[in-house]
């Protein structure tokens, strides 16, 4: 009874152990599934990830196109366009300044010849004037035929230079004229140049302006994109620490996991080869007279105080089961009245 005691454990032991093999197995089939999926998983998500940094590294970096190339070009551009105001301006003003000291000359000239011309024709006209009637009715004095000039005649009195006045004051207008046409078109240039000016100017604030509100958009664009390019990185380093945990995790149960999935078969036909050895054994040792015999015996120790009684009537009578149930036997057949003796 003891051996077959040992052999019924052995076989409890076998069976665990089956169990134990099995669950294992299972376990690390799921496991290994499970974390070749999430390593499957971040190997792609690490390939999108690099894919957006290295997009957003092109777009933030690359040279005329990219973002910092747009913004110096822009700053760039910036700059030219302010020192083109300042430089205009620097030269609007010193042209102005020519054109006021031109325009104070030419008046002061025009001023000056003005007053010469009212000067010799106010004198010449004064000779037009002179009594020339007068002058040819003066009574000539003896001996004074001699004496008055030649011209004195011709000329019906005295009349000066009046008639190189006349062509002095001419050439004094003329040259008011053209002095006067000077002036003139000294205030349509500087008009002229004052309107290109204006034009030129207004150009220039309007590129400035348009200048400005690029500059700030791409710097806004920029601060978000490498604001994202900071996040794919700090994602891809967080993505490659996962997938690094995953694939060492592969490699911790790597052995136990190999050892099991290798030799689980092995092990399975070993265990039902035991299993088939001692239940044969088992069978064998209970066909001995020793084993019925000490069967025999261990069934009569167990029926204890009843002993006689189930001897007298047999195991299968009311009077033995009553006994064993320790109720008269009316009360037990009362239940199992199909029971022999009830």
């Amino acid at each position: 009874a003891v051996v077959l005691k040992e052999i019924g454990q052995m076989l409890k032991v076998i069976a665990k152990e089956a169990k134990i093999d099995k669950e294992k197995l299972d376990w690390c089939n799921d496991e290994r599934k499970e974390t070749k999926a999430k390593i499957d998983k971040k190997e792609g998500e690490i390939a999108e990830l690099e894919k957006k940094i290295d997009k957003l590294t092109s777009e933030i970096e690359k040279p005329k196109t990219g973002l910092l190339a747009m913004i110096e070009t822009t700053d760039t551009e910036l700059q030219e366009n302010a020192a083109n105001q300042k430089e205009e301006t620097k030269e609007r003003t010193e042209d102005n300044l020519v054109y006021q000291a031109n325009i104070k000359n030419l008046v002061e000239a025009e001023g000056l010849v003005s007053a010469a011309i009212k000067v010799l024709t106010k004198y010449y006209d004064s000779l037009d004037k002179y009594d020339k009637k007068e002058a040819e009715e003066v009574k000539k004095l003896p001996g004074e035929d001699e004496a008055r000039p030649e011209t004195w005649e011709s000329e019906k009195g005295y009349q000066g230079q009046s008639g190189a006045g006349t062509k002095v004051i001419e050439q004094l207008t003329f040259i008011l004229e053209n002095t006067e046409k000077e002036e003139n078109k000294a205030h349509e240039d500087e008009m002229s140049a004052q309107h290109a000016f204006e034009d030129s100017m207004t150009k220039l604030k309007g590129e400035e302006r348009e200048l400005q509100k690029s500059l700030a958009k791409l710097k806004k664009t920029l601060a978000d994109k490498q604001a994202e390019l900071l996040e794919s990185q700090k994602s891809l380093k967080e993505t490659v620490a996962v997938k690094e945990a995953a694939e060492a995790y592969l490699l911790k149960i790597k052995p136990g996991c190999d050892f099991i999935t290798e030799n689980y078969d092995k092990r399975g036909k070993h265990r039902a080869a035991e299993s088939k050895a001692l239940a044969k054994a088992a069978k064998l040792l209970k066909g001995t007279p020793a084993y019925k015999a000490a069967e025999s015996q261990s069934e009569l120790e167990s029926l204890g105080s009843c002993r006689d009684t189930c001897e007298k009537a047999g195991r299968s009578h009311a009077k033995c089961k009553a006994c064993l149930a320790d109720v008269e036997v009316p009360g037990y057949c009362a239940g199992h009245p199909e029971t022999d003796g009830c």
